[in-house]
């Protein structure tokens, strides 16, 4: 039964998601091939060997045995065949060279406009998306100075109503160098409130958008430090009362914590009635999010409490940022000794206050050097560790490979987006509206993809296969429909203009030879075509082969 479920939950969307896409594909060859009275001889999807068939009519249609791909078989389209005079008619080399152009172009635009049609269809069902809520504000920050406050919900900017926060972003993003009149409810406010607030203008940190610069505010932010705990001392109030580093705090006393910045409200409301013990739940990180996985600890109140005074360092409460939540096999850290949990308390001999400068310190070792000194708190005991970093590759969020030191070890900091909100179209309008914008957006992106690889601003690495392409529509799957929808769509795009390439074997290739025949007068000579499809075929060849040893080797080495 386990290997039904596994197959069903990770092969099973794979096959979905391509089998549809290819079947879109084919079907637009194959209903202009029909528009302009070509003989369809097959419609298969996949290649090779024929595992089911059916005929009607003149049309075979089948599922071939390698499903990474398709095709529809056209009478006459082979220029090396004989066809009768009374058949010419039906045959596709004899069409009019508009007529193969538009055959060849249905292809691709059909994945074009199931994309718009799949974004419509998740305008019209609605999908979850970050709630308008800002996160974490430093009181340091223009933000901050501006007006806005941890958690503030955002209801408005100039006007226009911010059901989400992919809204909020968009909009202070196109507003850059201008004012803006936001309207944020605030907890503990009874009315909402009105300020203006400048977007700055800065770097587009998106490599992949045509936009060079975007406004921004900042410190302003939708990220929050989660409520995961660190307890440096095992004799403290946290400590006796089984609290463990890195264990996620939950509740108190019944009231959910969700962040951080939740945790001394929180413990000032329970406190207020004079009590003298919390009850707490709480969880390891490692165990999953059910019921049954929750702790119950009892937290005794030491007896001098001062409770307009730091509540959780009373009680022997720390962020988790300078704990390591794990630690890579066969890594320095890992053979000398490190362990998760331990918390980070010197590198090089100078104290840390941040991970920042725990990864700074590192990155900056000196090769020239035996060692670097890593000093970690276990226990309440203070380890010393000689350890020398390796160089080590790996990708940036921008898609770029970058080279620096590390020891193999991750952070127990995490921050956490806002609490989801459910968002759904409802005028027929606003819906296709959403569908065509969302199908240009991500075209750009495709398209600017492209151009970065070429130019090298994003690693070749980053090409992905079909390994790629079945993880992700597993994932997508299990995140729910409108998830699985985008996914879809995107890869649909990626599709349209893959097909477009002006690679012989591709309906782009096929394109080229159709142009220059009308441009030129008559068709490309045979050896000139033939020699160009097998150099077409051998580019794309290199080109499967480059992707399917990527999802290999990112799968391998990127794994902890």
């Amino acid at each position: 039964m386990s290997i039904i479920q596994w197959v069903l939950y990770n092969v099973g969307p794979f096959f979905i998601l391509l089998g549809l896409l290819i079947f879109i594909h084919e079907l637009g060859h194959f209903l202009v091939a029909k528009y302009f009275n070509v003989r369809v001889e097959t419609f298969s999807l996949g290649f090779g060997k024929k595992i089911l068939s059916y005929k009607k009519g003149e049309t075979t249609y089948c599922v071939s045995l390698i499903p990474l791909g398709g095709y529809v078989k056209m009478f006459g389209d082979d220029p090396n065949a004989d066809v009768p005079e009374a058949e010419r008619d039906r045959a596709f080399l004899h069409k009019p060279v508009s007529q193969r152009i538009a055959v060849v172009l249905a292809g691709p635009l059909m994945n074009l406009f199931f994309a718009v049609l799949l974004f419509t269809i998740i305008g019209a069902v609605g999908e979850q998306l970050p709630g308008p809520y800002a996160g974490d504000v430093a009181t340091d920050s223009k933000a901050y100075a501006d007006g806005f406050r941890s958690g503030d919900k955002i209801v408005s900017i100039n006007g226009q109503a911010t059901p989400s926060w992919t809204h909020v972003k968009k909009k202070i993003e196109s507003m850059a160098g201008k004012a803006m009149e936001f309207v944020v409810e605030r907890k503990g406010e009874s009315q909402p409130l009105k300020f203006d607030a400048a977007a700055t203008t800065t770097e587009n940190e998106n490599i992949f958008s045509r936009d060079s610069q975007v406004g921004t505010i900042q410190g302003l932010g939708m990220e929050s430090r989660s409520s995961i705990v660190g307890v440096k001392d095992p004799k403290s109030p946290a400590g006796l009362a089984g609290i463990q580093p890195l264990d996620l705090l939950v509740t108190v006393d019944g009231q959910k914590v969700t962040y951080w910045r939740d945790l001394q409200p929180t413990l000032a409301e329970a406190l207020k009635d004079g009590k003298t013990t919390l009850t707490l739940q709480v969880r390891d990180l490692e165990a999953e999010d059910k019921p049954e996985a929750l702790r119950t600890v009892t937290l005794n109140m030491p007896a001098k409490l001062d409770k307009v005074g730091d509540l959780p360092e009373q009680l022997g409460l720390e962020p988790a940022e300078l704990y390591i939540y794990q630690t890579k096999k066969d890594s320095p850290a890992a053979k000398v000794g490190i362990q998760p949990k331990d918390r980070v308390i010197k590198v090089g001999g100078e104290p840390v206050t941040a991970w920042s400068q725990v990864l700074e310190r590192v990155k900056a070792f000196d090769p020239t050097k035996e060692a670097i000194e890593f000093t970690v708190l276990r226990n309440g005991e203070e380890k010393a560790f000689q350890l020398k970093p390796e160089m080590t590759k790996f990708m940036t969020m921008k898609g770029q490979e970058e080279s620096r030191y590390t020891i193999g070890i991750q952070s127990g900091f995490v921050q956490i987006g806002p609490e989801p909100i459910f968002h759904r179209l409802t005028k027929p309008i606003e819906i296709l509206k959403y569908g065509v914008r969302e199908t240009a957006n991500w075209t750009e992106f495709v398209v600017m993809s492209m151009v970065r690889l070429v130019t090298g601003d994003v690693s070749a690495k980053n090409i992905g296969g079909v390994i790629t392409i079945g993880r992700v529509a597993a994932h997508s799957f299990e995140a729910g429909l409108s998830t699985f929808l985008r996914t879809m769509a995107i890869i649909s795009i990626n599709l349209f203009l893959l097909n477009l390439l002006p690679i012989p074997v591709l309906d782009g290739g096929h394109l080229v030879f159709y142009a220059y025949e009308g441009l030129r007068g008559a068709p490309m000579s045979m050896r000139k075509m033939e020699l160009a499809q097998q150099i077409g075929l051998m580019i794309l060849m290199c080109l499967m082969v480059f992707a399917f040893f990527n999802d290999i080797t990112n799968y391998i080495f990127n794994r902890w």
